[in-house]
């Protein structure tokens, strides 16, 4: 584990760049407030996918949020401390008060919220102003916390060969007959030598992505049993993400439309459940809650339904949901290699996919 700490305000921005990108820290700590610097390492670390744990050092307590509140600190919280403690996915207190006051703390001091600006708020006494605890307890804490946070964030920390593998054990998983079950030998090969923290990252966020029992599926076929996760220490999964499997039997959006123009284009059962599970996919994406689950689940009813695809096609052409299916297309060939021939039509790969691509790395799914 790579922990990477920012803890001096006289440090640069590029400066600290410079040492993560050397380094690569699976973590990144932040030791400071008010600092118009840690703002900007905190948006760095967002966009390269890296976990941040923040310690105010009692900043954030009333009397030191009073002194220059109005010149200063006010402006400040309302441009960026409030999101950067919004944001961290954990925040370290020194004291029971502190504490305290974080899970309760408004833009002003005496005021108070209903709702913590973060609940993920962990008190680790600092050894240096308490004997209470030892230097060694204390590191074993962070230790402990840092692991915390990593396994409540599988994904960040996932290496590309990770991501690769977990795509080549759930399409596995996904398998139904003999031709979707064979992989090449370097997928076989890239499973085969993950390690057991690779698998730990892997079937973490596959449970978090409501997919565990296909991994567990598709390495049972490769005779490799992982690790059990039960009881691993995690925090509440934040976010509006669903992990439910889509209907396929009633359509999200659209339902009169699908039902209308499928008479029309006298498309049979299977097509429309091939249109209306798509419907529901793109619904998921633009709510912004898809998830790998949705993600398997149009594989499948791609891969194993005997569908019509030019009635599929001209129905999503009626919905002027066409182009959007053919991007999804290209997603699905790329992360769980979809062939041409279980494409209802050909797939697109432009700036609209490389959009959508964008927002699945933001909402750790691929």
């Amino acid at each position: 584990m790579k922990v990477l700490h920012y803890n001096n305000t006289a440090q640069s921005f590029k400066s600290f760049k410079l040492k993560a990108l050397a380094e690569n820290p699976d973590i990144v700590h932040i030791h400071v407030c008010w600092s118009w610097t840690a703002w900007r390492v905190m948006l760095w670390c967002r966009s390269h996918l890296k976990p941040v744990v923040i310690s105010p050092g009692k900043q954030l307590m009333p009397w030191n949020v009073l002194h220059n509140y109005w010149l200063c600190k006010m402006p400040k919280l309302l441009i960026f401390q409030r999101w950067m403690i919004k944001k961290a996915h954990a925040i370290v207190a020194v004291t029971e008060h502190e504490q305290q006051y974080m899970l309760k703390m408004g833009i002003y001091p005496s005021a108070q919220y209903e709702e913590a600006w973060n609940d993920r708020v962990v008190l680790i006494p600092d050894a240096r102003y308490t004997n209470k605890i030892t230097e060694e307890s204390m590191n074993v804490l962070y230790l402990e916390l840092y692991q915390k946070v990593l396994d409540s964030h599988s994904f960040m920390v996932m290496t590309k060969e990770d991501k690769l593998a977990e795509n080549t054990l759930l399409r596995l998983g996904l398998s139904q007959d003999t031709d979707s079950q064979s992989i090449s030998q370097e997928d076989a090969e890239r499973v085969s030598s993950l390690s057991p923290d690779s698998w730990r990252k892997i079937l973490l966020h596959s449970e978090e992505e409501g997919v565990l029992q296909e991994i567990r599926q598709g390495a049972s076929l490769l005779q490799i049993a992982p690790q059990a996760i039960a009881g691993i220490d995690r925090f509440p999964s934040r976010g509006k993400k669903n992990n439910k499997p889509l209907p396929q039997d009633k359509a999200l959006m659209k339902p009169f439309l699908l039902k209308e123009y499928s008479e029309e284009k006298h498309a049979n059962e299977a097509d429309v459940r091939v249109c209306t599970v798509m419907l529901n996919f793109i619904h998921e994406l633009q709510k912004g809650t898809l998830s790998r689950r949705h993600i398997a689940d149009l594989y499948s009813t791609l891969r194993f339904t005997d569908y019509n695809e030019k009635k599929v096609t001209d129905v999503l052409q009626l919905l002027k949901e066409r182009k959007l299916a053919a991007r999804i297309l290209q997603i699905l060939h790329e992360s769980l290699g979809l062939e041409e021939g279980f494409m209802p039509m050909e797939a697109k790969n432009d700036r609209g996919t490389r959009k959508i691509k964008q927002l699945l790395y933001k909402a750790n799914i691929q």
